[in-house]
C-alpha cells in the first residue's frame, strides 16, 4: 500500500494491520524516514562547505573545476558495494592478462607480499569516481597517463615568475631527463612481445620486471679508476669532449664528498656505465654496467641541461652509453639532436678563442665537444642515410691544438717534438679530419634530390674527377696516420677500419655515380673484405667493439663484398670460394658474437646467410657449367639428387679435360662445413627476390633499409603530443 492511498482513508478509520498487536491497541508507528539526497550524500568536501550545489561531475566537479582546485569526497560515504564491485572486476581483468602473458605464474598460490595502507581522502574519491565503470581501466594505463602529463610539462612551462605558460620546445632541455626516462625501455624485453601486446601490458613490464636496481660506488678511487679505464682507452680517442684530470678529481668528490653534485655524480656514474659495457663483453664477465647506469639517471633531472658545457657532457655521455648498451632503448638519433641544439645555443660553432673571460682549457674543451658532436652527426647520418644536422657552412672549422689533457691548464699551448709518441687527441685530430671527408662525399655523392638549390652544395663540373680526388685524400690521410703505442694495436686497426669505411661510401653506387666503374668496385671489395678481416682479427684478440655501429659497418661491407661480386665479372671469376666462405663464415661469425647484445646483428646475420647462400650456390653452378662436359655430369647429377653432398665424378674423358673437372670437385669438397650447410639449405624467397638469373645485381640499400632504420626510429616527436597509446616498439 502506498502513502497516496492511505492519505485517502478517514482519521477514524484504521487499517487492520495496526489492530492486530500484542496488546490489543494500535500501534503508533513512526513515519519511513525519507532518503536522504544522493546530491547531498556525495557532493564534494568543498561544495558542502560552501553549500552550493554539487553536480557530482567525474573526475571533479564543475564548481572544483572553475576554481582550479582538487574535487574530495568523503571517503566513508563512498558506496561500498560499488567499490567492492569493481575491484573484483579489476582483479579478475589483472588475472586473465596474467593468465595469457605470464603461464609460468601459478594463481593458485597466496601473495607473497601483503599491502594494507591507509585509506586517504584522495584515494576515496579515486575509488568512489573510476572505479564506478571498471570497464574504462582497459583504455586508461599509468604510462598513458604519465606521459601525457609529461607532454603537457614540456609543452607549457612558466618562463618567468607571475606570468602564463608559455610553449618551450625540446631544445631548452626543461623536463629532458624526464622525458628520457619516461621513454627508456629494455629493447630486448619488447621485441619477443606479440603484435596484440598493447601498451598497458608493456608498460607494468617495463616498469616491474626489468627493473635494474642502482649499483654504488666503489669505495676504493684507486678501484674506481681502473673500471673506467676502459673508457679513456676505448672511448676518449674517437670523442675527446671530457678532460681526464677534472674527471679524476669528480671521482674524488664523489666518492669522499658528502654532498654530491649532480653532473659530478652523473659523469662518474655515467663513464663507470660504459667501461664496465666494454669490459663485460670482452670479458664475458656481469658486470654491473646498468646499475651504474640506473645510479646516473637518478641524478639526470638535476642536470642543468640548457646553456651549460657539463649539460652537454651529460648528453654525450648518455649518447655513448646508447651506442655501446641497449638496456635503456634510448633514441639516439634525437639525443644527437639535442646536442646539436646545444652546440648552436653554446655558439661552439664559432672560433672563440681564450682572453681575458676564456681560459685556454675552456677553449680547447669548447673545441674538442663541438667536434665530437660533428663526427657523432656524420656517423649518424652516414648510418641512417640521413641529412646532416651540423652543416659545414654554417661552422668554423677549427681543430683542437694537440696537446695533452696535462697540459691544458697553461695559457699557452707547447709545442711537440716531432718525434713524439702521438696522444689520444693526436688521433682524434686524425679523426675529425676523416670525419670532413665523410661529410664531402655525403652532400655531394649521396644527396638524393636532384633539384636542390645552386647554392646548397659545391659546384663539381665532373663527379668523377671529384671522387678519384677524394680518392686521392683519403689514401693520403691514412698514410699520415699517427703511429699508435704498442698497447694501442686495436686502435690502430680501428683507424684502419674507418679508412676503409669512408673508401666503401664513396665507391658503392650512389646517388651521384649510380653505375661505378668496375675499377671502383674491385677498390670497393678490398676495401669490404679489409672490414671484415680487421673486424674479426679484433674479434679473436677480444678487442672488439660491442657498438652499434660495429653492426653496421660489418653488414654493409659483407653485402658490398656480394655486390661486387654479382656486378664485376673479372671478380666473379676470380672468386675462390674457399677463401669467400672463410670471409662470409668471419662476417657471420662477428655479427654472431655482436647479436648476444644487439637484436638487429642477428636479423643482419640471418640477411648475411641466406645471401650468402644464394651467391654461393650461383657461383658453383655458373663455375660448373663453364667447365666440361664431365662437370656438366656434376651438375646434373646434383640437381637430379636434390641438392646435398656433391657426387665424385669420374676423372676419366676422352677429351682429356676430366683434369678441371677434377680441380672444381677437389676444390669444392675441401672446402669447411660451412659449404654442407649453405647446399643443404634453400634459399628465402626473399632474398632471390634481390636477384635475377639473367641479370645479378642486387641493390645494397634496399637490403640495407629497414635493418637498422628501426633502432633510431622516433618513439617520440619532440614538442608534440604523446598519444603513445598504438604506437609498436621494435628493436
Amino acid at each position: 500500500m502506498d502513502g497516496s492511498e492511505s492519505n485517502q482513508n478517514p482519521p477514524d478509520r484504521i487499517p487492520i494491520e495496526r489492530l492486530l498487536s500484542t496488546t490489543g491497541f494500535p500501534r503508533r508507528t513512526k513515519p519511513p524516514p525519507q532518503k536522504r539526497s544522493a546530491r547531498i550524500r556525495n557532493a564534494c568536501e568543498r561544495c558542502k562547505v560552501r553549500k552550493t550545489k554539487c553536480d557530482e561531475g567525474i573526475p571533479a566537479c564543475s564548481n572544483c573545476q572553475k576554481a582550479g582546485t582538487s574535487c574530495v569526497t568523503e571517503p566513508s560515504r563512498a558506496p561500498k558495494h560499488e567499490t567492492s564491485k569493481a575491484l573484483q572486476n579489476r582483479v579478475r581483468w589483472l588475472e586473465e592478462i596474467v593468465k595469457t602473458r605470464c603461464s609460468d605464474i601459478d594463481l593458485t598460490q597466496e601473495p607473497r607480499i601483503l599491502i594494507t595502507p591507509e585509506p586517504s581522502a584522495q584515494d576515496g574519491i579515486l575509488m568512489n569516481r573510476f572505479c564506478a565503470t571498471p570497464q574504462t581501466h582497459r583504455s586508461l594505463s599509468f604510462n598513458k597517463t604519465h606521459r601525457e602529463n609529461l607532454a603537457h610539462e614540456i609543452g607549457l612551462v612558466s618562463v618567468t615568475a607571475g606570468q602564463d605558460p608559455r610553449y618551450v620546445g625540446p631544445s631548452s632541455g626543461y623536463s629532458f631527463a624526464k622525458l628520457v626516462l619516461a621513454n627508456a625501455r629494455p629493447p630486448r624485453q619488447q621485441e619477443y612481445l606479440p603484435d596484440s601486446c598493447n601498451l598497458q601490458v608493456t608498460s607494468l613490464l617495463d616498469k616491474e620486471t626489468f627493473r635494474v636496481p642502482p649499483a654504488k660506488m666503489p669505495s676504493n678511487i684507486e678501484h674506481c679508476i681502473q673500471l673506467s679505464a676502459a673508457y679513456w682507452e676505448n672511448v676518449h680517442f674517437q670523442y675527446p669532449f671530457l678532460h681526464k684530470p677534472t674527471h679524476m678529481k669528480l671521482i674524488d668528490h664523489v666518492i669522499n664528498s658528502e654532498t654530491n653534485s649532480p653532473v659530478a655524480t652523473f659523469q662518474v656514474y655515467m663513464v663507470l656505465a660504459i667501461s664496465t659495457t666494454i669490459l663485460s663483453r670482452r670479458l664475458k664477465a656481469p658486470l654491473t654496467s646498468e646499475g651504474y647506469c640506473a645510479t646516473a639517471m637518478t641524478y639526470f633531472a638535476q642536470v642543468p641541461l640548457e646553456g651549460s658545457l657539463e649539460g652537454l657532457q651529460c648528453l654525450l655521455l648518455l649518447q655513448m652509453y646508447a651506442l655501446h648498451n641497449p638496456s635503456l632503448g634510448l633514441n639516439v638519433w634525437c639525443l644527437s639532436y639535442q646536442c646539436i641544439a646545444s652546440v648552436l645555443d653554446l655558439g661552439l660553432q664559432r672560433d672563440v678563442r681564450a682572453g681575458k673571460n676564456l681560459s685556454f682549457l675552456t677553449q680547447e674543451m669548447r673545441t674538442r665537444i663541438f667536434w665530437s658532436v660533428y663526427s657523432l652527426d656524420r656517423t649518424l647520418a652516414t648510418i641512417m642515410g640521413r641529412p646532416i644536422g651540423l652543416r659545414d657552412e654554417g661552422c668554423e672549422l677549427r681543430l683542437p691544438h694537440d696537446i695533452e689533457d696535462d697540459a691544458m691548464s697553461t695559457l699557452e699551448p707547447r709545442q711537440r717534438l716531432e718525434n713524439y709518441t702521438p696522444s689520444d687527441i693526436a688521433l682524434s685530430i686524425h679523426l675529425f679530419k676523416l670525419s670532413q671527408l665523410n661529410s664531402e662525399i655525403k652532400y655531394i655523392a649521396n644527396s638524393s634530390s636532384h633539384k636542390a638549390p645552386p647554392y646548397s652544395y659545391p659546384q663539381i663540373p665532373d663527379v668523377l674527377t671529384w671522387k678519384d680526388d677524394v680518392l686521392r685524400r683519403l689514401r693520403q690521410w691514412v698514410s699520415e696516420t699517427p703511429r699508435c703505442r704498442g698497447t694501442q694495436t686495436h686502435v690502430a686497426k680501428f683507424i684502419e677500419i674507418k679508412y676503409h669505411e669512408v673508401v666503401i661510401l664513396l665507391l658503392r653506387p650512389s646517388p651521384a655515380i649510380p653505375h661505378p666503374s668496375h675499377e671502383s668496385l674491385k677498390l670497393c671489395q678490398h676495401s669490404a673484405l679489409a672490414v671484415i678481416r680487421n673486424f674479426d682479427e679484433l674479434h679473436n684478440k677480444n678487442c672488439l667493439p660491442y657498438t652499434w655501429p660495429t653492426v653496421h659497418s660489418v653488414f654493409l661491407a659483407a653485402i658490398s663484398m656480394l655486390y661486387c661480386i654479382w656486378h664485376v665479372p673479372s671478380i666473379t671469376r676470380a672468386t675462390q670460394l674457399d677463401t669467400l666462405m672463410a670471409d662470409l663464415k668471419s662476417a657471420s661469425g662477428v655479427l654472431s658474437a655482436l647479436g648476444e647484445h644487439w637484436f638487429s646483428a642477428k636479423r643482419s646475420r640471418d640477411l648475411l646467410d641466406e645471401l650468402s647462400q644464394t651467391t654461393i650456390r650461383w657461383l658453383i653452378d655458373l663455375e660448373l657449367k663453364q667447365k666440361t662436359p664431365a662437370a656438366d655430369m656434376i651438375s646434373e647429377a646434383q640437381a637430379t639428387s636434390g641438392a646435398g653432398s656433391l657426387p665424385m665424378a669420374s676423372t676419366a674423358n676422352n677429351d682429356g679435360k676430366g683434369t678441371q673437372a677434377q680441380i672444381v670437385e677437389e676444390q669444392l669438397v675441401n672446402c669447411s662445413p660451412f659449404l654442407d650447410a649453405i647446399l643443404n639449405s634453400e634459399p628465402s624467397a626473399s632474398i632471390l627476390s634481390f636477384l635475377d638469373e639473367t641479370n645479378p645485381i642486387f641493390d645494397i640499400d634496399s637490403i640495407m633499409q629497414g635493418v637498422f632504420n628501426d633502432y633510431y626510429q622516433p618513439d617520440i616527436e619532440f614538442g608534440q603530443s604523446f598519444p603513445l597509446e598504438n604506437r609498436q616498439y621494435a628493436v
